[in-house]
């Protein structure tokens, strides 16, 4: 079996910068303390990260406690959203229109199809390198959601929605043989995106 604790990211902060660059809140950096409590005792066998920053930084007080170098992935970083303003809607009537209709995306952005083809190949890859293991992930919501979703027939939007605003936000899924097994959340504090963040309409 295989354990991965997907850690999604704690609050990051959007003032100047660019999407993949935002670093942590001071908020973020705070609640990130919690999320090497929860990982403290899970005998963790390696971390990984995507390439945005926030990730990282989000593992890093685990890094350091644990003396385990975080590991930076290709693959599984957030879905580019593209000019979504040209579809003449808002941005989250935008994400609600991507979960009912996951081969839509925006000028210059991905489809939530297209994040499935990325990521998945990413997952499965550490499942297999890692059989007999667990491992932390530092990653993004939508992509958290878009891999849940392949291996739970029945996950909705609403199940997205549910943890949409928990940042930091921990999972620990089972894999055995490569089929998900069953996941329960060690983490969710509920912080939401600062009112300034680049998307209108996230911070509902």
């Amino acid at each position: 079996m295989t354990r991965i604790y997907f850690v999604r990211h704690a609050q990051p902060d959007p003032s100047g910068g660019h999407n993949p660059t935002f670093p942590l809140t001071a908020v973020g950096r705070r609640d990130s303390q919690a999320v090497a409590w929860v990982l403290e005792d899970k005998d963790i066998a390696a971390v990984y990260a995507s390439e945005y920053i926030r990730t990282a930084q989000t593992l890093e007080y685990y890094s350091m406690a644990s003396h385990k170098p975080i590991n930076v992935i290709k693959g599984i970083h957030e879905r580019v959203s593209g000019d979504w303003k040209s579809l003449d809607t808002n941005y989250s009537q935008y994400i609600v229109r991507q979960w009912n209709d996951r081969s839509l995306k925006a000028q210059g952005g991905e489809s939530l199809d297209d994040v499935r083809a990325r990521v998945i190949p990413v997952i499965e890859g550490l499942i297999e390198k890692h059989d007999g293991e667990a491992v932390a992930v530092g990653i993004h919501g939508m992509a958290l959601g878009v891999i849940l979703s392949h291996y739970i027939d029945d996950f909705t939007y609403s199940d997205f929605a549910d943890f949409v605003d928990m940042l930091p936000y921990v999972l620990c899924a089972d894999f055995e043989e490569g089929r998900y097994i069953g996941s329960h959340v060690c983490l969710a504090i509920r912080r939401g995106y600062p009112r300034n963040y680049m998307m209108d309409g996230v911070n509902k």
